[in-house]
């Protein structure tokens, strides 16, 4: 029986809401599957109090063996290198987590607070948060650039704003049957196998971009990147390809700018959200799947060769506008 224990630093909680929504398999069929049951879960487990603070000791003391430490959340470092902004179970959290960090065979970052610091590492960071091995895209955070678990791996991260479920399930699958080597993650620590491809990829709307055929207003039909701050040409994820909600959708399927969430730099990095910053006509976040070069040759030579069904289509309201 593989023993997972799941923490909850300063989060919201949206990737525990995004893993209970698993499916194919759903998360108790997952459990069954792979031999795993959770010790301890925030919003799975009864245990409060004296009774958890009981299986944290277990843990420590060897009693009982962590096989699997996943952290959903930034941890706190403030004040002065406290942690006691955030206090769990009558120790500072960052204390919890350095001390079974060390004691796992693998440690799971679960969404981008946990793997960068996310929001609430945005702006001044007055309280202090860090991911656990990373803040933002430098290495370092709570646990240090050196740390590696007992298994030998690094913090293994799974951003997302919230992650998928199935990135959770999947790689916490590949950990337990052994197929999931250091070799499988990117410079960031992420499984390549969900972060080698960008959410541009499979977009519906790619037949506007390829011809720049854009959306002016939101509800148009447009490619939303070249005025609406889109950033799927930037965000290294297969959201367009693996789906949410039901496998039925993603951010830009239902019309809204992907905000590269499984970036490090997410959300700093990218902020204005909703319109796109330019120098000229040329976007500053130029696609990372072409040389900048090419782009802004090809882009005026693409919207010349736009067919005009699309470039009448790229800013249509409503389906009786759309040819």
């Amino acid at each position: 029986m593989i023993n997972l224990l799941w923490l909850q630093g300063g989060c919201c909680g949206g990737s525990t809401l995004s893993f209970v929504n698993a499916e194919q398999p759903d998360v108790l069929t997952a459990l069954q599957m792979f031999d795993m049951r959770f010790i301890w879960h925030p919003s799975l487990s009864l245990e409060t109090g004296e009774q958890l603070r009981e299986i944290l000791g277990k843990l420590l003391s060897g009693e009982v063996k962590l096989d699997i430490l996943i952290i959903e959340g930034v941890t706190h470092l403030g004040p002065g290198g406290t942690g006691r902004y955030s206090m769990f179970a009558d120790r500072p959290f960052k204390d919890w987590v350095v001390d079974l960090a060390h004691l796992s065979d693998y440690t799971v970052a679960a969404g981008t607070c946990a793997s960068f610091g996310g929001v609430p590492a945005s702006g001044t960071n007055p309280l202090g948060a860090v991911g656990l091995q990373f803040l933002r895209d430098k290495k370092g955070g709570l646990l240090g650039d050196s740390y590696n678990s007992r298994a030998g791996f690094p913090v293994v991260n799974i951003p997302g704003c919230p992650a998928h479920p199935d990135w959770i399930t999947e790689t916490l699958g590949l950990m337990v049957s052994r197929r999931l080597g250091t070799k499988d993650l990117d410079k960031y620590q992420r499984p390549k196998m969900f972060y080698q491809k960008l959410a541009h990829h499979a977009c519906p709307r790619n037949e506007y971009y390829e011809f720049k055929a854009s959306a002016l207003e939101y509800s148009q039909q447009g490619c939303l990147f070249e005025n609406l701050g889109c950033k799927a040409t930037q965000c290294e994820s297969d959201c367009n390809e693996r789906l949410w909600l039901g496998r039925t959708g993603s951010c830009t399927r239902g019309g809204f700018p992907c905000l590269s969430c499984t970036s490090p730099r997410f959300p700093d990095g990218f902020i204005p959200f909703f319109e796109t910053e330019k120098i000229g006509d040329i976007p500053t976040t130029l696609p990372l799947d072409v040389p900048k070069a090419w782009y802004v040759g090809i882009s005026g030579l693409s919207k010349l060769a736009c067919p005009e069904r699309l470039r009448k289509n790229a800013i249509s309201f409503k389906r009786g506008d759309i040819e």
